[in-house]
C-alpha cells in the first residue's frame, strides 16, 4: 500500500504487528537516519531512546537499527518499551544539502506492507520527520509527517526540546613506541553480548581527514563502555578490469581487523583469517561479531571492544583487508565508523586506494593518559606484517586461512 502524507493509520489495519520492521531506503551520501522515541508532550525525555549511527539500540531492545551506506533498518518491538515513551518519530538530516536530493527517499513497514515516498513532498529541508507511530486509545497507529526544518539538525533537536553538544576538536596524535616481539595469542571462545550501555548519545560526527587527522575524547563516565567499529563497503558489482579478470568472478570480500598492545606486553591480532575472533569479556576484550564473505550483511563487520578494560590496552591499529576478489578499493567506498556512547560517530573513509595492495591500515586508537587518541593513518599494504610493524606492533606471523 502506497500511503500519501498526512495519512494515519492503525497499524492493525495495515496488517503490521507491535514487532515490525522499519526500513528507510536513500540516495544521497551523508545522509544520517534516526528514530527519536519522545514522550506525551513530544519531547526528548530519556535520549536513550534516541536510536542513531551513535546509538543503536535503545536499552531495552525495543528499537534496534541496521545501518549501511543507503539504507536503514529498524526493528521496533512496540510492546517492549516502557509508558514514558509515547511515540516514535523517524527522521533524515544532512549537514549540507537538501533531503530532497536524497532520491530515492523511500520508507517501507514490514516488507510491502505500507510504503510511502518522502522526498517527493519536500523542497529545501536539511532535516525532516518522515513517519511517526504512536500510542492511540485504540492501539498503535502510525502517521506519514514529510515536513522538518531547513536549519538542520539544530532545528530538529531544538523541536525535539533537546539541544546538540559540540563535538571535541580535533587534536594531534602522539608518536607510537616500539615493543618487543610477542607471539599472536591463540583464539578465544565468543561470549554473549553485554547489554547496551546507558550513557547519553551524542548527535554530532567527525571525519578524520589529511586536514584533522587525529581526534582525543575523554570518557563521559568511569570508564568508555562499549566501543563500537563498524566497516562497511559499497556492496553493488564492481567494474570488471584487468587485476579482476585476473582473479576471477569472486565475489568481494572485505574482512575488519584490529592489531592490539597492551600496557603489560600482550599483544596479537583480532580477524577472521585463522579463527581469532576474540573475546569481549575475557582478554583481549575484543570480540570479532562474525564475518561477511559476501557484502550481504547491511550492517557490514562489527568489533566491538569492551572500554571498561580499556585502561589495559595500550595501542591499537585498524585495518581492512580484501581477501577475495580483485583489489579495488575506489570502487569499493569502504568506511569505518567508531561509536561510543555519549560520544560523537568517528569515521574515516577509505578514498586513497592503491589496487596493488589487499591491506588498507585505516587508523591507529593510542591510550594516552587515559584519553582515547584516535589517528588516521590511510596507507596500503600487501599484508598485515607490515602494518604492523609500521606501527610498532611487532608479531610473529604465518599463513592462516579462513576454513
Amino acid at each position: 500500500m502506497h500511503l500519501q502524507r498526512g495519512e494515519k493509520r492503525s497499524l492493525s489495519d495495515l496488517g503490521v504487528a507491535n514487532r515490525c520492521t522499519v526500513k528507510i531506503d536513500f540516495g544521497l551520501d551523508g545522509v544520517d537516519i534516526a528514530a527519536f522515541g519522545l514522550n506525551k508532550e513530544q519531547k526528548i525525555g530519556d535520549d536513550r531512546y534516541v536510536v542513531l549511527f551513535s546509538n543503536t539500540q535503545s536499552p531495552d531492545g525495543a528499537i534496534a537499527m541496521i545501518p549501511s551506506s543507503d539504507t536503514a533498518v529498524f526493528n521496533v518491538d512496540l510492546d517492549r518499551l516502557p509508558a514514558t515513551i509515547d511515540r516514535i518519530v523517524f527522521t533524515a538530516t544532512h549537514d549540507t544539502s537538501s533531503i530532497a536530493e536524497a532520491r530515492p527517499l523511500i520508507v517501507t513497514l514490514d516488507g510491502v506492507k505500507a510504503s510511502f515516498n518522502v522526498a517527493e513532498h519536500l523542497t529545501n529541508e536539511k532535516a525532516v520527520m518522515m513517519i511517526e507511530i504512536y500510542r492511540h486509545s485504540s492501539g498503535w497507529k502510525m502517521g506519514t509527517i514529510a515536513a522538518g526544518f531547513a536549519g538542520g539538525l539544530a532545528a530538529l533537536i531544538s523541536h525535539f526540546g533537546g539541544e546538540v553538544a559540540d563535538a571535541p576538536a580535533p587534536t594531534p596524535a602522539a608518536p607510537p613506541p616500539r615493543p618487543a616481539p610477542h607471539p599472536v595469542p591463540a583464539p578465544r571462545p565468543v561470549p554473549s553480548p553485554p547489554p547496551p550501555s546507558a550513557a547519553p548519545v551524542s548527535l554530532k560526527k567527525i571525519t578524520l581527514e589529511k586536514s584533522s587527522p587525529s581526534v582525543s575524547l575523554k570518557k563521559t563516565g568511569s570508564s568508555f563502555g562499549e566501543i563500537v567499529l563498524n566497516l562497511n563497503w559499497n556492496q553493488l558489482p564492481q567494474k570488471k578490469g584487468f587485476l579482476a579478470s585476473l582473479a576471477g568472478s569472486k565475489p568481494l570480500d572485505l574482512d575488519l581487523g584490529v592489531l592490539f598492545e597492551f600496557h603489560d606486553g600482550f599483544k596479537g591480532c583480532i580477524q577472521a583469517l585463522g579463527g581469532n575472533f576474540g573475546g569481549f569479556h575475557i582478554e583481549p576484550f575484543i570480540e570479532l561479531s562474525g564475518d561477511d564473505r559476501t557484502g550481504a550483511v547491511a550492517a557490514g563487520e562489527t568489533i566491538r571492544i569492551n572500554g571498561q578494560h580499556f585502561d589495559k590496552i595500550k595501542r591499537l591499529g585498524i585495518f581492512a583487508l580484501i581477501y577475495d576478489g580483485a583489489p579495488n578499493w575506489q570502487e569499493t567506498d569502504g568506511v569505518v565508523r567508531m561509536n561510543i556512547p555519549g560520544q560523537p560517530e568517528i569515521e574515516v573513509r577509505m578514498n586513497e586506494g592503491q589496487n596493488s595492495r589487499r591491506l588498507c591500515g585505516i587508523a591507529t586508537i593510542d591510550n594516552v593518559g587515559g584519553e582515547l587518541k584516535m589517528q588516521r593513518h590511510m596507507q596500503y599494504y600487501q599484508s598485515q606484517k607490515p602494518f604492523a610493524d609500521d606501527i610498532g606492533i611487532i608479531l610473529r606471523w604465518e599463513a592462516g586461512t579462513k576454513d
